[in-house]
């Protein structure tokens, strides 16, 4: 058994220094989203920046301010990048043209920026934002740096997912044969810095994403079926009836396909059994430390 994720956002504000951007108090100054995202705030000394993003199939929406939270003569500056699911980067180029965006010292809050259909240099569908702010230039001598890695684990797990097509079906299975849950549990074992899926089950990892949707360490989204993505978990009941009873989960593959372990057949992509399905979620998380 995996070690639990419950209670880590407390550890991660505290230690890492990020914390959830209250939607509420912010609607009058970002622009909203379409879907929900996430949002967060680094910061790190006078630099603090507030960050959301809304995970798309080929792209995402970005929205980003940069704040000077009091003179101490030296500016924040923020940079952001995007990787795919093979480690591929790139940097998000600002208004300016540079890579990294600064503000001048004392200037206090920033206006929000970003872009509704960011993929730099089209690296394919991104998996995960890097975020570096730093209090004061390198003219200036930075005081502090802050980073944060906000994740679709979501998309990286399906990625794992895929290497293990035509593997055989095994009950109770984590490889090299796999049952539904088993290839969901083992794929996102696999994604580096994912601390693990605190339960087993297709039933168990249904009620954990029922009540984690606060924005943490990892945490669900759900998701409408009209805005199903690549990677999306899709949990069904198989047995035709109406009291919730989970049986099946399985990677949401694109084009009314998902990507599982179904009995008597290899791995690999199937139809979709829409007609019993009971629910979706985006499993997302952020990651931080200090430089």
């Amino acid at each position: 058994m995996r070690r639990m994720v419950s209670a880590i956002v407390a550890f991660v504000t505290a230690f890492w220094g990020l914390a959830a951007v209250a939607p509420a108090a912010q609607a009058s100054e970002a622009v909203p989203f379409s879907v929900p995202g996430q949002e967060v705030v680094v910061g790190c000394g006078h630099a603090e920046a507030a960050v959301q993003v809304a995970w798309g199939v080929g792209s995402l929406s970005l929205r980003y301010r940069l704040r000077d939270t009091a003179a101490d003569g030296r500016s924040p500056v923020l940079r952001i990048s995007a990787v795919a699911a093979d480690g591929t980067t790139a940097d998000h180029v600002f208004d300016d043209g540079t890579v990294a965006s600064a503000r001048t010292a004392g200037e206090g809050f920033g206006p929000w920026g970003g872009e509704d259909d960011w993929n730099p240099g089209t690296i394919g569908a991104v998996a995960s934002l890097t975020i570096k702010v730093s209090n004061g230039t390198t003219a200036e001598g930075a005081l502090c740096t802050q980073h944060a890695n906000l994740y679709n684990w979501s998309r990286l797990g399906l990625r794992n997912a895929y290497e293990k097509e035509g593997a055989p079906y095994a009950w109770g299975g984590e490889g090299p044969g796999y049952d539904c849950s088993g290839l969901v549990y083992a794929s996102y074992d696999e994604v580096a810095g994912f601390p693990g899926w605190p339960v087993r089950s297709a039933q168990a990892m249904y009620d954990w994403a029922r009540t984690h949707t606060g924005q943490d360490r990892v945490y669900a989204q759900q998701v409408p079926y009209s805005e199903l993505e690549d990677g999306d978990l899709v949990f069904y009941d198989t047995d035709g009836g109406d009291d919730g009873n989970i049986t099946y989960v399985a990677f949401y593959a694109g084009d009314g396909t998902v990507f599982d372990a179904q009995l008597g057949t290899p791995v690999g992509r199937h139809a979709d059994w829409v007609n019993f399905r009971v629910g979706a979620y985006r499993i997302l998380g952020a990651t931080g430390w200090t430089a």
